[in-house]
């Protein structure tokens, strides 16, 4: 699987310096920097995620308050701005 990020330029410096202190500057060792960090952010965050039983219906009534119709990277986009307020 290939995830791509974009990170500021600060973190990213640091992020490699790390790697290459950690796993030393061989092939591969950005990807099991990376690795190693998301596992580790997982394993701390440990709040469980509610399992929702149906989503489309979890899902209906939250995008009534859209007038136009929007392409799906606009419902994407409007989708993020809900979930951040409810944070």
């Amino acid at each position: 699987m290939v995830l791509k990020l974009v990170l500021d330029d600060e973190i990213e410096q640091k992020f490699r310096e790390k790697a290459m202190r950690t796993f030393g500057f061989s092939k591969g060792f950005l990807k099991e920097a990376g690795e190693t960090a998301i596992a580790d952010w997982i394993v701390l965050d440990t709040e469980e995620l509610p399992k929702l039983e149906n989503p489309v219906k979890a899902m209906r009534g939250i995008f009534r308050h859209l007038k136009k119709k929007y392409t799906s990277v606009e419902l994407q986009h409007e989708t993020l701005k809900l979930w951040v307020k409810e944070k």
